[in-house]
């Protein structure tokens, strides 16, 4: 499209019938017109510009020359959030004016971690409008109200095109963070976040962070920082708890303050602490585990108890049998016990009286340094997982015959519990049944669930035309409450001629699995001592000349994984650390050893296939006898094939 900016006329000749007579006059133009597909001026001067004749006689008029004025925008077109206006400069150019969409915006962010009060103003300027305005996630207004923390974008469009568009931040005051810590009765919070100070009010009305001796049941701790945002805890206290039989399961004691406002009360203070454990489980018989313990109160009249060395020595790991199937109680691996204590005091020293603390659990197994400190599995973890006893990655790769177990912490308001399989095939159906169940369980009670291909019987499952390619193992309610995660195994029908499988006690107390694929090599380390013979006159040559005073064999078989994970080689830690480990022979026996202590390669970027390869030592042997079936005798080890 062209647009005029200016056209003129000039007189270029007459003409008339005589030379002395004029009819009519030429006129040619010079013209600058302004092209909007180039933005340029296309000029076009005279001659080539045309005529226009007009007889003078006639009395027309000459034509009018055009200049458009300066003042006038004769073109516009937007780029991004520009806008950009053509004006003529008088003498056949141009100039421009540039105007620049703007956006400004005001924010009043969320007083409280959560809530949505949060505000966005915002201000356009720079072009005239009018406007429209959307907002990403779907608002067409101009401002915002109500809206929760985070990030908005804002595109503004101007009716001639310009386009501008802002991030806008909605902050909010940090969340008020609330760390649980629970050892029986005892509740202790601490509160970080929000702003400083908080305030504390308990469902009971208490005010204090720190609760001593509470009784069961639920209750609840509403904490308000400075700036009047709240938090609400919901805390359980159980008449039962649980504690790792290898992390520190201790007892405080405090005389109180009337004692450290005036210690003479009680001269000679010291605390006693007795240990009473239920032996045969569920016999309702306790008994004194060792003698009293007695420590002096320090000058604050207070005492920490350490009762975990004497609980873990009553406890053992629990060992299934190969062929086991369903759900098994794993009695070994806890016991109940009550702590008892008494203040001593006086001159000489009197027992005052004994207090009993409520009957707990204890579990054989621990936590790490870090995590016992922070209690995170008591407080979060195992209540929002519901984890299965292991720390092995949730999806696993197993083998027909490879033996697989699972051990369950019953969890409260479950008397009954399943052990449910969902068995997934090849063409993505599922099959789902119980594959064993316990009632009248108890909360913190462990179970040992058999949950291998041959062990849960799914050959009976599998077909030529739709094979089983997969399980999936969690325990459940009769009703179909979920009580634990979900556990994945991937069947792998690949034989592998040199498998050997490995059940180690894992650090939270269960037994898994772990499956050496590699080629093994079994030495025997000989020891003995021996002692030169004294020669009489009539000695025995066939004797020698040295007495063997001792001989012993012990087998250390050096063994290797297949290709395993980095979340797999992470959980080995777990094999390498293990005090119970067992080997599965070639006749169904699980043979005890120890994995030994070495250095062990668990990441090698430089190897393209990750393994783990360790060596496990049997029992020391002194006197030779083959592995004996039940009519021959077998010369062969079975520890290799």
């Amino acid at each position: 499209m062209l647009i005029e900016l200016i056209t003129y006329w000039t007189i270029s000749g007459t003409y008339g019938s005589q030379a002395d007579q004029v009819y009519g006059t030429y006129y040619e133009a010079e013209t600058w017109y302004f092209d909007t597909a180039t933005r340029q001026v296309v000029h076009t001067p005279r001659p080539l510009g045309g005529f226009y004749q007009q007889e003078q006689s006639a009395g027309d008029p000459p034509p009018t020359s055009y200049n458009r004025p300066t003042t006038e925008e004769f073109h516009f077109y937007a780029t991004g959030a520009d806008r950009i206006g053509f004006f003529h400069d008088g003498v056949g150019g141009f100039t421009t004016v540039i105007d620049t969409l703007t956006i400004s915006t005001q924010v009043v962010n969320n007083p409280c971690f959560g809530n949505r009060l949060g505000q966005i103003l915002v201000a356009v300027g720079g072009l005239t409008g009018p406007f429209t305005y959307a907002w990403d996630d779907g608002p067409t207004t101009r401002d915002r109200s109500l809206v929760a923390a985070g990030g908005y974008r804002l595109t503004v469009r101007d009716v001639s095109g310009a386009v501008a568009s802002a991030l806008v931040t909605v902050g909010e005051n940090p969340e008020i963070l609330v760390v649980v810590s629970k050892t029986g009765g005892d509740v202790s919070l601490q509160v970080s976040g929000g702003t400083s100070p908080y305030s504390l009010l308990w469902s009971d009305g208490a005010t204090t962070a720190n609760r001593l001796g509470l009784a069961a049941g639920p209750y609840s701790c509403t904490i308000t920082d400075a700036v009047g945002c709240s938090k609400t805890v919901e805390v359980l206290v159980n008449v039962n708890q649980f504690f790792w039989s290898r992390n520190p399961i201790v007892l405080a004691l405090d005389a109180g303050a009337a004692y450290r406002a005036n210690p003479a009360t009680k001269p000679n203070l010291t605390f006693l602490c007795e240990v009473w454990l239920e032996t045969a489980y569920l016999s309702g018989v306790f008994e004194q585990v060792g003698p009293a313990l007695e420590q002096p109160a320090d000058a604050q009249g207070r005492t920490v108890f350490d009762v975990q060395a004497l609980l873990d020595a009553y406890l053992d790991w629990h060992v299934p049998a190969p062929t086991q199937f369903g759900l098994q109680r794993a009695d070994p691996l806890f016991r109940r016990f009550y702590l008892a204590h008494a203040e001593s005091f006086g001159t000489p020293a009197v027992r005052a009286g004994t207090t009993v603390r409520a009957q707990n659990y204890v579990v054989k197994g621990g936590l790490s340094f870090y995590e016992q400190q922070a209690r995170t599995w008591h407080n979060s973890y195992q209540p929002s997982v519901r984890p299965f006893l292991t720390w092995e990655p949730p999806t696993k790769s197993v083998l027909l015959d490879q033996p697989e177990y699972l051990y369950y912490q019953a969890q409260p308001l479950a008397p009954d519990v399943l052990l449910r399989v969902r068995v997934i095939f090849a063409d993505g159906t599922t099959h789902v049944s119980n594959y064993g169940s316990a009632s009248q369980v108890q909360q913190y009670e462990v179970y040992a669930g058999a949950v291998g291909y041959a062990q849960l019987g799914l050959g009976r499952l599998d077909r030529p035309a739709n094979p089983v390619r997969a399980w999936e193992v969690f325990v459940m309610t009769p009703a179909g409450t979920p009580l634990s995660e979900v556990r994945r195994y991937e069947l792998d029908r690949r034989h592998f001629a040199h498998r050997r499988f490995f059940l180690f006690a894992t650090s939270l107390g269960g037994m898994a699995t772990f499956a050496a694929l590699g080629e093994a090599q079994l030495d025997v380390e000989v020891r003995g001592e021996e002692a030169a013979r004294t020669l009489p006159p009539s000695y025995d040559p066939l004797r020698g000349d040295t007495l063997v005073l001792e001989r012993s064999l012990r087998p250390a078989l050096k063994v290797a994984s297949s290709f395993r994970t980095r979340a797999q080689q992470t959980a080995a830690q777990d094999l390498l650390l293990s005090q119970r480990v067992l080997l599965l022979s070639r006749d169904g026996r699980w043979l005890p050893g120890v994995v030994k202590a070495k250095n062990a390669t668990l990441f090698d970027e430089s190897k393209a296939v990750p393994t783990l390869e360790f060596e496990f030592y049997l029992p020391t042997e002194r006197l030779f006898t083959p592995p004996l079936g039940t009519d021959q005798v077998t010369y062969t080890t079975p520890l290799l094939p």
